[in-house]
């Protein structure tokens, strides 16, 4: 669902993987033209594959450790990936970023039932509900500035 999503945003300018995992959302990005693109997690190996996948796949993607939990504003960029689950994702909107709240984020790893009260929390950032998607239990957002 955070592949169709980018599919559907303008690519192109910094983005941002919150939760890179093994890096397939920050190579997609980098492949669609967004430049630069950088993710974090708070596991060494997900770092290190996103690093080592980025070689393989041929494109330019930084990596950080990082804990969204404890190391303060998350990291911004005009366009953000957001895979985490429930908890990291309403506590990265309770954080706030470390500059201007991005253009667009993309927000997934959410149940049905949690969606609507993520979406919420963003609100305060000025990011706003643009489209919602749904595969079994599972929800993406895509939340966007006017």
């Amino acid at each position: 669902m955070c592949l169709e999503a980018l599919l559907e945003l303008e690519p192109g300018g910094r983005s941002w993987t919150l939760g890179c995992g093994s890096g397939v959302l920050a190579i997609a990005a980098a492949k669609l033209g967004w430049e630069p693109v950088a993710g974090v997690d708070h596991e060494p190996a997900s770092v290190a594959a996103t690093l080592a996948n980025a070689v393989v796949n041929g494109v330019a993607v930084r990596a950080f450790g990082g804990d969204l939990l404890r190391d303060g504003p998350v990291p911004t960029a005009p366009t953000v990936v957001a895979n985490l689950v429930r908890p990291l994702l309403a506590a990265v909107a309770a954080t706030g970023f470390d500059g201007e709240p991005p253009r667009a984020l993309v927000a997934s790893g959410l149940l049905h039932a949690e969606a609507d009260a993520i979406a919420a929390t963003f609100e305060r950032h000025g990011l706003h509900e643009r489209r919602r998607r749904r595969s079994g239990e599972w929800t993406a957002l895509t939340l966007a500035r006017p």
